[in-house]
């Protein structure tokens, strides 16, 4: 098929979704849009835990289009860009979540990706949080504003930037949990919904306290993965390094703020997410109001188990299969609530996981990954640099470096009398020198790429002129940073961070394995092609067309069981 062949098919796909959605009214659009995020939580674990998995959770959705080679297309694989991602279509370069945190170089300081200090939280005193530093609209957003704001969006999660981010800039509200009530802010109302009061002063989040998390499969399960008590997890706050796990905190006796820590490491912390999404539901009248609307919850819960016990504990394992047993019970709610043939689901990942160093090590008995300071990094910079301009002896170059981004002094600069790119040119062959160091680049060698390679595309997309440094490096596969601790990590553009789910089920979506290359920010266009909703002003991503059913949602009814 030739690329206008392609182009005219691409388009008859969206004129057909379009139709359905203008012509056909809400019979064949769905009633609800449910997107549900796993905060860490890699394809992989899809198919290593399948077989302990039930049939209305993960199954449930396993039934519909699998993308088995969807991956994230940047470099910072971290919560709070791929959050951005999802609804969006696009990456930081387009909507400025480049990291959970950046310095900004104006105000010189460190900025969190959805802080708002012109907002007040709702039942907080923290710090204000809006979407104002994110530059871009989601897929919600369309929505709105293609149902003249009908539509409501309601985005939920347990962190914060997990329910700003993929709720918008139009989000009817977004509520994140904050000790023991979920918050939100003044940006989206001046109260918080009766609902969410009313879930709030049941104390649901506290009840937890004293509960203890056991394990749910039989014992012989868990020998498919490590031992229960390997010394290179974190068993902070309390919960100790073997199960049985009890949720209290560092404090038996009463509630400290470790106990909310706790209870967030643990499949706790998803249910009470879900009882949250269900009041959302039924508070909204989502899906029973004559338009489509959009309700996206994002489970943080597995991304606290995975860092602190790893992707091959036994508590990931258990956390996976409680997991399916609340999306399960979730969608048992929805199909009373609304009823499923009227839902159109999605389901990915934030990011994925590495293996702990420490378990690689215990497993094959050599020391295959080796390590590196980022305060070595930056002796390296300042010296090389102190050498070639004695001039700027007193002088400190590095006034920022987190990410393996590096920002340069002004000061420095303006002694040298030289740019910021001559300095990053110098400081990037010194980089490449080392073993550690797969790729370093300037500013206007990352403007420059075209198209590149993979990793240098990766790192394109997570690069945006204001919010990044004057020179970006990122570490080989087999290298970690910093000193042998606890627990697992992520953010890298490897695979094993960068590869997640993204599944459909619902009207219009044809069922199937897709082995073709794909990506989370995939699904705000597929999203808009379904449901005939206008693209992402700024969408780089491609709709799925291999998994829509030109039947839409009469040739889904067929299918159904």
């Amino acid at each position: 098929m030739n690329v206008r062949s392609r182009i005219l098919t691409f388009l008859a796909i969206v004129l057909l979704a379009a139709s359905h959605s203008s012509a056909t009214g809400i019979s064949t659009q769905p009633r609800l849009v449910v997107v549900i995020t796993l905060d860490q939580f890699p394809y992989e674990y899809l198919t290593r835990f399948q077989k302990h998995l039930g049939p209305s959770g993960f199954n449930y959705l396993l039934d519909g289009a699998v993308f088995a080679n969807a991956s994230y297309k940047h470099a910072n694989t971290s919560t709070g860009p791929g959050h951005a991602v999802i609804l969006s279509g696009t990456y930081g370069r387009t909507n400025g979540i480049v990291s959970n945190s950046w310095y900004d170089r104006i105000e010189r300081r460190k900025v969190y990706c959805v802080e708002d200090r012109n907002v007040r939280l709702l039942g907080s005193d923290a710090e204000g949080r809006s979407p104002a530093n994110f530059t871009a609209l989601t897929y919600g957003d369309m929505l709105r504003i293609n149902t003249a704001f009908r539509a409501k969006v309601i985005s939920l999660s347990n962190k914060d930037r997990a329910a700003i981010l993929p709720g918008g800039k139009f989000a009817n509200i977004a509520l994140w949990m904050r000790d023991s009530v979920f918050v939100s802010s003044t940006y989206y109302a001046e109260a918080l919904p009766s609902w969410a009061q009313k879930f709030n002063a049941s104390g649901k989040i506290n009840s937890y306290f004293g509960s203890v998390w056991e394990k749910c499969l039989p014992s012989a399960a868990y020998s498919e993965v490590d031992r229960d008590d390997a010394p290179y997890e974190d068993g902070g706050n309390g919960l100790g390094l073997a199960f049985p796990h009890r949720v209290r905190g560092n404090d038996s006796l009463r509630i400290t703020s470790s106990y909310y820590s706790a209870l967030l490491a643990s499949p706790f912390g998803a249910e009470v997410l879900a009882e949250l999404a269900k009041q959302a539901a039924i508070g909204e009248q989502l899906g029973k109001r004559g338009v489509t609307d959009l309700l996206s919850v994002s489970f943080s819960s597995t991304d606290y188990v995975g860092h602190a016990f790893g992707p091959q504990s036994q508590e990931m394992l258990d956390m996976t299969v409680r997991m399916d047993r609340i999306l399960a019970d979730f969608f048992s709610f929805l199909d009373r609530h609304v009823g499923l043939s009227h839902c159109l689901f999605v389901l990915t990942g934030d990011h994925g996981v590495s293996p702990i160093t420490e378990y690689l090590e215990a497993q094959s008995g050599s020391k295959v990954i080796q390590r590196y300071q980022s305060k070595d990094i930056i002796a390296s910079v300042e010296s090389l640099l102190t050498r070639r301009f004695p001039q700027t002896q007193k002088k400190k170059w590095i006034e920022n470096y987190s990410g393996g981004s590096i920002l340069f002094s002004p000061e420095a600069l303006g002694a040298a009398n030289i740019s910021a790119e001559v300095a990053g040119r110098i400081v990037c062959d010194s980089l490449l020198l080392r073993p550690e160091v797969a790729c370093a680049l300037t500013r206007e060698q990352i403007r420059n790429l075209n198209p590149g390679t993979r990793l240098e595309r990766r790192i394109r997309n997570s690069y945006s002129e204001s919010r990044s440094g004057d020179v970006q490096l990122v570490a080989r596969p087999l290298w970690a940073q910093g000193d042998p601790g606890h627990g697992a990590s992520h953010g890298s553009p490897v695979e094993s961070d960068a590869h997640v789910p993204v599944l459909f089920r619902g009207a219009g979506v044809k069922p199937g394995i897709y082995f073709g290359e794909a990506s989370p920010a995939d699904i705000a266009p597929t999203l808009s092609a379904l449901t005939g909703v206008e693209f992402t002003p700024m969408n780089e991503g491609r709709v799925l067309t291999e998994a829509i059913s030109l039947g839409g949602a009469n040739g889904l009814a067929k299918q159904k069981r």
